[in-house]
Order: C-alpha cells, then sequence, then structure tokens
C-alpha cells in the first residue's frame, strides 16, 4: 500500500479557509457509506483543521477511518470551489476550546463559542491534504433564456 503524500492548497484558494463560507465533510460509516455534513474549517500549516464535539457522528467517524473530503463553495461565486481529499493526521482534545472560540471569532463575531454545554469534549482533528481540486469560477455563465 503506498501512503498518499501530503498536497498542498493553492494560495488563491486559502481565502476559503479563513472566511466565513461553510465546509461539506464527507466522513465514512462503519458500513462504508458516506456521512456528509456542515463545518467550520481552518486552515494551519498546509493542514485543515476540523472542531468536532467528541460524542458527534463525524469524529466517531475520523477516529474509526481518517478518510475524509472537503468541499468549500465560495459563497460570493458557486462557480468557485475547492475539494481536498486528506487524511487524518492527529485528534487532540487539548486546545480544542480555545480553537472553537478562535472559530467563533472568525464565523459569529463572538468572543467564546456561545453553545459549550457543561463537561461537553471537544477534539481538533488534524488533516493532511491528499488531493485537491479546484475551480476559479471565471467561466461566463450564459444569460437565462427561459
Amino acid at each position: 500500500m503506498t501512503e498518499e503524500v501530503a498536497a498542498d492548497i493553492p494560495a488563491e484558494f486559502e481565502d476559503l479557509f479563513h472566511g466565513h463560507a461553510l465546509a461539506q465533510i464527507a466522513t465514512l460509516r462503519g458500513d462504508g457509506t458516506p456521512h456528509l455534513t456542515p463545518v467550520w474549517i481552518d486552515l494551519e500549516r498546509g493542514r485543515l483543521l476540523v472542531n468536532a464535539r467528541a460524542d458527534r457522528l463525524k469524529a466517531a467517524h475520523m477516529q474509526r477511518r481518517p478518510d475524509v473530503a472537503i468541499c468549500i463553495v465560495d459563497p460570493a461565486n458557486p462557480y468557485r470551489y475547492i475539494t481536498v481529499t486528506g487524511v487524518v493526521e492527529s485528534v487532540e482534545e487539548e486546545g480544542a476550546v480555545s480553537h472553537m472560540d478562535r472559530l467563533s471569532a472568525r464565523y459569529l463575531r463572538v468572543r467564546r463559542y456561545p453553545w459549550l454545554g457543561t463537561g461537553e469534549r471537544r477534539l481538533l482533528f488534524r488533516i493532511r491534504p491528499t488531493r485537491v481540486s479546484s475551480d476559479r469560477g471565471d467561466t461566463e455563465v450564459p444569460e437565462p433564456d427561459l
């Protein structure tokens, strides 16, 4: 079995990982079928960061089988997007709540993640991209004629 090497996120698409766009993450259930869910996304030193409550299905799926796919569509141009296939490299509980606070500042413009429950455990997943595809969305769309 050949391990896939890391793929780079093109600089012209990094804004999608630092803006307000939601990502869709596909994980794999135990039976091999895909599970798709929207998530907040982050990018740090070439790794995608996904933060999840420890009791969520996506968290269990990523811990059981680390293969994932992520898609982000530019809210300003739905024809501009990036898809990333990757592998979960690490899962950490330490720092996950403070990371969620940083995401809340970006996505909600609040200092603290407002929905943290008492005793809630959060996990921070670091994903190494192995395949990246994208479209700049600069194709001219025809005028409607219907």
